[in-house]
């Protein structure tokens, strides 16, 4: 069996790209810019896989790495971007851009899984794309609520019963809270900001095809997600059967959810992570003393 390749210099297959910008424009780029080149790139079969993510180091830019088919091609990646990015850069939206060393993260996401990993990184990439498009450069409100909604999503895709969710939100929830250091002021805070957005908590993670909504939108995407990473999930979970997942599912889906919070949230992100995992802990703590009132009441 070949050893999984950890570094891709300038040259190799992946192109990655260190994109400084706004945090606003950010979203820009990425919906009028990069989401349509790429496209036409994997209608080309010049990349079959890109994906991105927000970072600060400390300036705010956008990584993006584009998987070419053949490491010949990527000069036909470079020049398809090549005007946009002069022209971003000639209108001050961009101020720097870099081309960098991929590294693959191995130990966080398993040589196993790495490819499958990031073959779910770009789906995700298209879906944040997607939701951003949905719900504009203002609606904040939508963009955390539509988190709450993704993570549910992902976690139903890889089988996970509700008392496998509560487990998970719990660990999650305790260790930023010990992060954080929160106190009883601050959980009164987040706990009253739950009780005013439960009806849309409720309403957004209860949504289905069958369901009527201003959020039906976000089914369609997420249906459409769901197909698309069907394969990889059912290779992840095969792994996991067999004894070979390493690290273990619960660890690869936290690294999973924490990425694609990365993507979606524009800034400060650990605290939007807070309170996303938070409200989900709450709302799967509610679901689970619904269902026992509810079996006993049957009973």
């Amino acid at each position: 069996m070949n050893k999984m390749q950890r570094n891709f210099i300038i040259g190799d297959n992946w192109v990655y790209y260190k994109i400084y910008t706004g945090k606003k424009t950010a979203d820009t780029i990425l919906i009028e810019i990069i989401n349509p080149i790429a496209t036409l790139l994997i209608e080309e079969k010049v990349i079959d896989k890109w994906f991105f993510i927000r970072y600060g180091d400390p300036e705010h830019h956008l990584r993006i790495r584009f998987h070419c088919l053949d490491k010949n091609n990527i000069g036909g990646v470079m020049n398809k971007f090549l005007p946009r990015f002069t022209e971003l850069l000639n209108e001050d939206i961009i101020w720097k851009i870099q081309s960098d060393t991929y590294k693959r993260e191995l130990e966080r996401y398993g040589e196993n899984t790495m490819e499958f990993s990031e073959t779910l990184f770009f789906h995700d990439s298209l879906l944040t794309v997607s939701i951003l498009d949905i719900i504009g450069s203002e609606d904040e409100e939508l963009r955390w609520l539509f988190a709450l909604k993704t993570v549910d999503n992902l976690l139903n895709n890889f089988g996970y019963s509700l008392d496998k969710k509560l487990n998970l939100f719990e660990q999650l929830k305790n260790g930023f809270g010990q992060e954080f250091g929160i106190d009883k002021n601050v959980n009164k805070q987040i706990d009253l900001k739950y009780r005013n957005y439960r009806y849309q908590i409720d309403s957004l993670l209860n949504l289905n095809n069958n369901s009527k909504s201003e959020f039906f939108k976000i089914i369609e995407i997420l249906d459409h997600f769901n197909t698309n990473i069907r394969p990889v999930v059912d290779k992840i979970l095969d792994y996991n059967n067999s004894n070979l997942l390493m690290p273990d599912l619960n660890n690869l889906l936290i690294s999973y959810i924490h990425m694609s919070m990365v993507r979606l949230f524009k800034s400060k992100n650990r605290l939007h992570e807070l309170v996303i995992y938070d409200f989900l802990y709450r709302y799967y703590k509610s679901s689970t003393a619904r269902k026992a009132y509810l079996k006993q009441q049957n009973s």
